[in-house]
């Protein structure tokens, strides 16, 4: 995304964030604004959610490519108070189904509900999300922190007092509190991300959409923010919707994740059900006595249909089995009739990357 357009995005988010807030509360001065977001214990539901695009090329743009589909028939449905974690790699459709979430495009067909709204009612939307990408653009380079913050602050319709005490608490959120004055220039990578964050919470939302909020930071930087984000979790009652690319990351964060690919949802669960799901076998490593009787006991094994793959490296068999299937006990058994004394075995399930390898290498 341009740095241009990175700014108008952000900041036409921020402008009907405002408009709507605005407007909600005058519903709710009078007394006449009954919504459906208390009523639900689920933050998002989308059912089917499919967005086309019809990319124009030549001179005069008449002509037409093929439609691409970014995002095909997505269903989820998430908890409040859940930090959910979009995995998939680039060009999977993960940033155009946040931004249908958040309104800035609509779908091409297909049902949503965020907060407790429909799609159809944008405004109450814009008000009850905040939108944090990466490699923010649209701060004021000149500008210290705190009155980058206040500029915001006013977009959102809060001023005077009430904004004096939304920007200390974010920055102290954020721990930037004893930098606020240094202009946003000065800031480092990691801190600029914190920075966009606290810009995101400014107007209390329910849910906090990050989209890659750990690109282009270095280790420390990273370890810093996902300090800031489970303590988020722990301090407030909100949801986070956490797009990332970086296995470890959501392994460490996320109490869910579902893997997209071609626009299309592969699997959703925690990291340990997506690893049982993905194979119900586990990998084993055995430590036998005899690198030669084992290599022997490895080449007769490629003749018995009952046995899993095996390979070895000196004393070291290695292989996946399913256990309910008698897999482990015939390895087990085939190693006793070469006569080689088991030391050792130890055994794990799939890991995330390999989960994450299997749905989308598929073409």
């Amino acid at each position: 995304m341009s740095g241009v357009s990175h700014i108008v995005v952000v900041t036409i988010f921020v402008l009907l964030s405002c408009y709507n807030e605005l407007s909600q509360k005058r519903l709710e001065n009078g007394g006449g604004l009954i919504t459906l977001a208390g009523m639900s214990k689920l933050a998002i539901v989308t059912e089917n959610l499919t967005r086309v695009f019809w990319p124009a090329r030549g001179w005069r743009r008449t002509e037409r490519e093929k439609p691409i589909t970014a995002v095909s028939r997505v269903s989820l449905s998430i908890p409040r108070g859940e930090l959910f974690g979009l995995l998939g790699p680039n060009g999977a459709g993960k940033t155009t189904l946040v931004k249908m979430l958040c309104t800035l495009i609509l779908p091409t067909a297909g049902t949503a509900t965020v907060a407790g709204h429909p799609l159809t009612q944008a405004g109450h939307i814009r008000s009850s999300v905040g939108l944090v990408v990466s490699d923010e653009r649209s701060f004021f380079w000149r500008l210290s922190a705190r009155r980058n913050l206040a500029f915001f602050a006013a977009l959102y319709g809060l001023y005077g007092r009430v904004a004096q005490r939304r920007i200390e608490q974010v920055l102290a959120d954020v721990d930037l509190l004893a930098v606020a004055e240094r202009p946003f220039r000065q800031f480092s990578s990691g801190m600029r991300q914190r920075l966009a964050i606290a810009r995101g919470l400014l107007h209390q939302p329910q849910i906090l959409f990050l989209d890659e909020p750990s690109r282009s930071l270095d280790p420390v930087a990273t370890q810093q923010l996902h300090n800031l984000i489970r303590r988020l979790m722990a301090e407030r009652e909100m949801t986070i919707f956490l797009i990332t690319h970086d296995l470890t990351e959501a392994e460490k964060l996320c109490d869910r994740v579902a893997l997209m690919h071609r626009g299309e949802i592969q699997a959703t669960g925690s990291p340990a059900a997506l690893r049982a799901r993905l194979r119900p076998y586990r990998q084993y490593t055995i430590e036998t006595d005899n690198a030669i009787r084992l290599k022997t006991a490895v080449e007769n094994a490629r003749r018995e249909t009952r046995l899993p793959p095996l390979h070895c490296s000196d004393c070291t068999l290695t292989f996946q089995a399913n256990e309910d299937a008698g897999e482990l006990t015939a390895v087990l058994d085939h190693l006793r009739q070469h006569q080689l004394v088991i030391r050792h075995i130890t055994s794990h399930l799939p890991t995330l990357e390999e989960v994450f390898t299997h749905y989308t290498s598929q073409p």
